[in-house]
């Protein structure tokens, strides 16, 4: 069961609505390999949302750590000197 399913609109667009769940058994062969190459393609969205999310909370983590501060404040410092 895919945990999204694939709306067509009358412009001939397509919705992908993830509140509402498809199962296999209602897709046609031609339908299951859209479904699928979707399928993939939002399983790397997440990977990659979740890979900047883990990124940023890294970059929060070393900004708040105090020897980092006092090695920026001191870099402003001797960079302010060698001018």
């Amino acid at each position: 069961m895919f945990n999204f399913r694939i709306i067509p609109c009358a412009d001939g667009t397509e919705v992908i609505d993830t509140n509402l769940k498809t199962p296999y058994e209602s897709l046609t062969p031609s339908q299951m390999v859209d479904y699928v190459e979707t399928d993939k393609t939002l399983a790397y969205m997440d990977r990659m949302e979740r890979k900047v999310r883990i990124e940023e909370e890294r970059k929060r983590k070393i900004a708040r750590n105090p020897i980092y501060k006092m090695a920026c404040r001191l870099g402003m410092v001797l960079g302010k000197m060698q001018e």
